[in-house]
């Protein structure tokens, strides 16, 4: 298992937002599969999409490079804080990584309250949020598929 390092990031730097790129494009085109979706949005991000984001990226650095990281930014419907994007390369899985980016956004902003969406079939990062607190708040439907997706929502510490 490797040493994992959560820190801020500046993903404005075109390196930066190169690796947090590909970690995305790897973690969404699974989640895809997982999801049976053909047409999956997320996959249509772009480096540049990344560079430019209003969001606050934490990375997980393991063996020298990025391996996850997630994206939070202010909710959009007022709630506090929303996770816009939590992504784990699938070679380093398993490993508590996911675990760990979440549980430095509830010690930065737990006492804000928080959201995350995710598909309504994604067990294993539905089974992450609801142990750290989440419960889900909405469910619609999204697409040509159409694609089920789930709202979650942690109250503030």
């Amino acid at each position: 298992m490797s040493v994992i390092r959560i820190a801020s990031v500046i993903h404005g730097d075109p390196a930066i937002a190169r690796q947090i790129h590909a970690v995305q494009m790897r973690a969404y085109a699974q989640e895809a599969a997982l999801l049976g979706a053909t047409w999956f949005p997320p996959l249509e991000r772009t480096v540049e999409d990344v560079q430019s984001s209003k969001e606050h990226f934490l990375a997980a650095r393991a063996d020298g490079r990025i391996a996850g990281a997630i994206g939070v930014e202010p909710d959009p419907e007022g709630l506090g804080i929303t996770i816009a994007s939590l992504v784990v390369d699938p070679c380093f899985q398993r490993q508590g990584m996911g675990r760990k980016l979440l549980e430095a956004v509830l010690a930065a902003h737990g006492d804000a309250g928080l959201t995350v969406q995710t598909g309504a079939r994604n067990a294993p990062a539905l089974a992450l949020y609801e142990a750290k607190g989440f419960v889900v708040t909405r469910r619609w439907l999204v697409g040509r598929e159409p694609l089920e997706l789930v709202r979650l929502r942690r109250l503030p510490d």
